[in-house]
C-alpha cells in the first residue's frame, strides 16, 4: 500500500508540474499601461481614451462612450461632482462592502471591441469580473489600480513612437500610424498606409484637398506604410513641383496632386 500511495503522489505531483509549466507557457504576458488622457477622434468626433506603456514606446488608442470619457476626464483632472455619478457610486458601494479595486486587465479584442476584466479584492479571495475598459479604467483610476493590456493587443493594435514621435507632419499633412482596428475602423482591406489625423489650415494640403481620416498608401512611386516612409517619400519635394498621393477615402482609392507653392 506504502509503495502504491508513492507512485501515485508522484504521478499526481508530475501532473502538476506539467499543468503549471503549461499554463506558463500558454498565459500571455501584460503589459502595465498609464492612462495619458483622453481626446476626441479628429474624424469620428468620438472620444478616445489614450493609453501608453511604462517604457513610452506604444500608444494604445481605445474609443469610448461620452460618459465614460468624462468619468476618466474627471478622475485624471481631479474633478469632482456636485453628485455622485455611475462610477462614484460603484467605488463608494465598493468601499462600503471592503473590496477594493486589484487591476484591471484589457485582454483581448474581438469584432473591433475590447474586452476587459476587472479583479476585485475582498477580505477572502479575488473576484473577476467582465467589463468594458471605459468602466474598468474609470474605476481603476478612483482607486489608484493598475491598468494591464495584453502584449498581443499592444503589438498588433498599438501604435509604436518613432525618434520624432508618433505622428508625422509635412506640409500641413499630419499622419499617424495605421493599426489594424483603424483599418478596420475606415473599411480599409489594404496592407500598406497612413491615417491623415489632422490637416493643418492654409498649407499646400488643405489647398490640394486632403482630408482628415485618408488613408494614404503611395506617393508618387513610394509604398507609404509609416511615418519614416511618408517623411522619405516627401522628401524629394521641392517648392514650386508637386506630387501625385494616392489615397483611400470612403471606400474608393483616389489620386490627388499635392502643389508646393515656391
Amino acid at each position: 500500500m506504502n509503495r502504491y500511495l508513492k507512485i501515485v503522489l508522484a504521478v499526481a505531483l508530475l501532473a502538476s508540474l506539467v499543468f503549471v509549466s503549461f499554463s506558463k507557457e500558454t498565459s500571455p504576458p501584460f503589459f502595465e499601461m498609464e492612462i495619458k488622457g483622453v481626446s476626441i477622434d479628429p474624424v469620428g468626433q468620438r472620444p478616445v481614451v489614450i493609453l501608453v506603456n511604462k517604457e513610452e514606446n506604444r500608444m494604445l488608442p481605445i474609443w469610448i462612450g461620452l460618459l465614460e470619457a468624462n468619468a476618466i476626464d474627471q478622475e485624471l483632472n481631479a474633478i469632482t461632482s456636485a453628485r455622485p455619478m455611475t462610477h462614484d457610486l460603484l467605488h463608494s458601494i465598493l468601499a462600503k462592502v471592503h473590496v477594493r479595486v486589484k487591476e484591471v486587465r484589457i485582454i483581448e479584442l474581438k469584432e473591433n471591441t475590447y474586452y476587459a476584466r476587472l479583479f476585485l479584492k475582498s477580505d477572502k479571495e479575488v473576484i473577476e469580473v467582465d467589463a468594458r475598459p471605459s468602466d474598468a479604467i474609470a474605476l481603476a483610476l478612483k482607486s489608484k489600480a493598475p491598468v494591464f493590456v495584453a502584449s498581443k493587443i499592444l503589438a498588433e493594435q498599438g501604435i509604436a513612437f518613432t525618434k520624432k514621435g508618433a505622428v508625422g507632419e509635412r506640409f500641413g499633412i499630419r499622419i499617424q500610424e495605421l493599426t489594424p482596428a483603424l483599418a478596420s475602423h475606415f473599411d480599409f482591406k489594404g496592407k500598406k498606409g497612413v491615417l491623415v489625423s489632422e490637416v493643418l489650415l492654409d498649407t499646400p494640403a488643405e489647398t490640394s484637398g486632403v482630408k482628415a481620416g485618408d488613408i494614404i498608401t503611395k506617393i508618387d512611386s513610394h509604398q507609404v506604410g509609416d511615418v519614416d516612409e511618408f517623411e522619405r517619400a516627401l522628401d524629394d519635394v521641392k517648392p514650386g513641383s508637386s506630387a501625385r498621393i494616392l489615397l483611400f477615402r470612403d471606400g474608393k482609392t483616389r489620386e490627388i496632386s499635392l502643389s508646393v507653392k515656391p
